[in-house]
């Protein structure tokens, strides 16, 4: 397995380049962490925030490259992330293939990837990142609605019945709020942890809340709290 602080070196050295041929903005990079429930719209805000603030949005990306750089098959990394895994699947994947793929070793490499990003800038999208950046001048967001409005989306984002949606929906958001209680002993319901928490049912159109994002991720940038 190659050195932590290599891969990380190597992992800012990949990242940092221009975003889309433009060049980098002057100034402290711009941190937004975006932890949200399924049906929120969360993701999409996330991309839509990343366009507006010129940074790059990362979610699948940072399994990837934990992947990458502990030479685990992309299948078993994003089976700890899912917090799918049992103890006893993981030991027998490590027994043959002589490869480390313990939940301590995702933890390491995990927490590492994302103050790694947290240097470079953008925006993150769950992983508990929003634990792990809070002493950084990244903005914390949580996004959350009402399990009835959220199942109306997912229905009709995934073609299937609302108790069929209100039941995905309680089913991910469980094993998020598990992945974030066993990696970090954080609650994704505590409001201490977010700078901002916003209510898409009432902040339904997306663009004036990136804007209104924009805004707080700017104050928080050049705050002086911290």
């Amino acid at each position: 397995m190659p050195h932590v602080h290599s891969a990380i070196q190597a992992l800012v050295a990949s990242l940092s380049g221009p975003l889309d041929g433009k060049g980098a903005k002057s100034g402290p990079p711009m941190v937004v962490t975006i932890s949200r429930d399924h049906g929120t719209g969360g993701d999409e805000i996330g991309h839509k925030l990343a366009e507006k603030l010129g940074v790059r949005y990362f979610s699948k990306e940072i399994l990837d490259k934990i992947a990458e750089r502990t030479h685990v098959d992309p299948t078993v990394v994003k089976a700890i992330d899912e917090s799918v895994a049992k103890t006893r699947d993981l030991w027998l994947y490590s027994l043959f293939t002589g490869q480390d793929a313990s939940a301590d070793t995702y933890k390491k490499h995990l927490v590492n990837v994302l103050l790694a990003l947290g240097r470079i800038g953008g925006v993150i999208v769950g992983r508990g990142a929003h634990v792990v950046l809070a002493k950084t001048k990244a903005l914390r967001v949580r996004v959350t609605g009402s399990p009835e409005i959220c199942a109306r989306r997912v229905a009709e984002a995934e073609k299937v019945s609302l108790d069929q949606a209100k039941a995905r929906i309680h089913e991910i958001n469980h094993q998020r709020g598990k992945f974030v209680w066993e990696m970090f002993n954080a609650r994704t319901n505590d409001p201490t942890t977010f700078d901002l928490t916003v209510n898409t049912d009432r902040l339904g159109d997306y663009d004036h809340l990136v804007d209104m994002l924009v805004d707080a991720a700017k104050a928080v940038t050049v705050g002086e709290n911290l």
